[in-house]
């Protein structure tokens, strides 16, 4: 008989007819052990770099995506903003002009009613009650009254306050003050219509905004624009559209000082503001928001889908980690 293993097992092998042999194998679970555990080690080796190189590849792509669709978002919001004061433009040009025009005609008329009803009027009618009496004592003292009365009319002032310039009814101020409101809720847009030659010198373009006018002028059929300029505050998106003149009522102020009401030209002068001519792009509308805003709004989206993904990344590594650990004990 012979005996070979460690101190904890032996074999034995014999046969029945001849010689008989026993084998005692060893067994070393920890050693089965250390061996799943070397293997998963390697696997992981190489899995685990993998696995970070998918997630950050994923990371990068999410996050272009999520910054392209925050920039969509911005601009929608920018296109609302703006159709949103295009619409203040147009109520204020056919319904708040249309009616302060015919609230100073109303008064206009007013006046010269009451001048001719002081003027001609009373005379005529204190005329013809003095000759309707028969007694000429009578007649004569009604005349005196009547011409004193004529009199105390004729020396009583009658000056008319001149018509208030409203600068309410202008299109341009309108949408600008409308889109101020807006701005309490939404403090980081800004919004400007910018011209060439405003009347109003608040609303003349600076440099960048007469490049973006003249864009619009070299190509007429360019609907709006998207770009990005520096700022003190850092970069900003943009998105305008062009500021045509497609109405007459624009030419009634614009066309020549010459033409335009007393009340503008005394309140912005002659110089500025006239000109315009039927069809053309005369300015843009900008509505502008600070980059920043844009990849804030973006990354808090990345970050809540990185979280998630993650768990999931960490999910797959601890179950494909015991899967493997497994099969390299079974083999």
């Amino acid at each position: 008989m012979a005996v070979y293993g460690n101190p904890t097992s032996f074999c034995l092998r014999g046969d029945a007819k001849r010689s008989l042999l026993i084998c005692i194998v060893p067994k070393d679970d920890h050693a089965d052990v250390n061996t799943s555990l070397r293997r998963v080690l390697i696997f992981n080796a190489v899995f685990i770099p993998i696995l970070a190189l998918c997630l950050g590849v994923t990371a990068y792509f999410i996050q272009l995506e999520f910054r392209q669709l925050a920039v969509q978002q911005v601009l929608e919001n920018a296109h609302l903003m703006m159709e949103t004061a295009k619409a203040s433009r147009v109520y204020t040009t056919e319904q708040i002009e249309p009616l302060l025009t015919r609230e100073e005609a109303r008064i206009a008329q007013g006046v010269k009613d009451l001048h001719d009803v002081l003027n001609t009027q009373l005379p005529q009618a204190l005329q013809q009650a003095v000759s309707g009496l028969a007694n000429p004592k009578e007649r004569q003292t009604l005349q005196v009254l009547s011409e004193q009365i004529v009199q105390n009319v004729k020396q009583q002032p009658r000056t008319v306050p001149e018509t208030q310039f409203a600068a309410q009814s202008i299109p341009f101020y309108a949408a600008t003050e409308a889109f101020n409101y807006f701005r309490k809720r939404y403090p980081d847009y800004s919004y400007k219509e910018a011209a060439l030659n405003p009347t109003n010198p608040r609303d003349r373009t600076v440099e960048w905004e007469a490049d973006v006018v003249n864009i619009f002028n070299r190509t007429p059929s360019k609907t709006d624009l998207v770009g990005y300029r520096e700022t003190p505050e850092g970069p900003s998106l943009y998105y305008s559209a062009p500021i045509r003149v497609d109405s007459q009522s624009c030419l009634s102020c614009h066309a020549s000082a010459e033409d335009a009401p007393r009340e503008v030209t005394k309140i912005y002068g002659k110089d500025n503001g006239f000109g315009w001519k039927l069809n053309e792009i005369i300015g843009a509308q900008i509505v502008s928001v600070p980059t920043r805003l844009v990849n804030e709004s973006a990354d808090t989206a990345v970050t809540r889908v990185l979280c998630w993904l993650a768990a999931g990344y960490a999910l797959v590594f601890i179950v494909v980690n015991l899967g493997v650990y497994f099969l390299a004990r079974r083999s």
